[in-house]
C-alpha cells in the first residue's frame, strides 16, 4: 500500500491507495477539490459554507450526476437491444427474400428450358 498525502478544500489528508494507483487517486482529489471550489463559488460569498456543507453539497451532485449517468447508459443498451433486434429482423427478412429469389430464379430457368427443349 502507498501513502499519499491530498489536499482538498485546502486541507491536507493523508491516505492510503493500492501501489502504483497514486496518480489516479491524485487525479480524483483534484477533480474533487475542483468541484468543492465550484460549489462554494456557486454558493457565493454572502453564504458560509463550512466543509462538511461544502462535502455534502458535492455528495449530492456527484450522487446526482452518477444517478443521471446510469440512467443515460439504461437508455444507451435499451437503443442498442432494440437496433440489434431490429437487424436480426432484417437479415432474418434477407433471407426470406433471398429464398424467394432464389426460387423464382429456379423456376424461371425451368421455363426456359421447358421452352428451348
Amino acid at each position: 500500500m502507498a501513502e499519499l498525502t491530498i489536499s482538498i478544500n485546502s486541507r491536507p489528508f493523508q491516505i492510503m491507495c493500492r501501489d502504483g494507483e497514486e496518480a489516479q487517486v491524485q487525479q480524483l482529489a483534484e477533480d474533487l477539490a475542483t468541484r468543492i471550489a465550484n460549489i462554494r463559488r456557486d454558493v457565493g460569498s454572502g453564504h458560509r459554507a463550512g466543509d462538511s456543507h461544502l462535502l455534502v453539497l458535492t455528495g449530492l451532485t456527484m450522487c446526482n450526476e452518477l444517478r443521471d449517468l446510469r440512467h443515460e447508459i439504461g437508455r444507451v443498451r435499451d437503443e442498442v437491444e432494440k437496433t440489434t433486434a431490429a437487424r436480426q429482423d432484417l437479415h432474418a427478412r434477407i433471407e426470406e427474400l433471398e429464398e424467394t429469389v432464389s426460387g423464382a430464379l429456379e423456376q424461371a430457368a425451368e421455363r426456359v428450358e421447358d421452352l428451348l427443349s
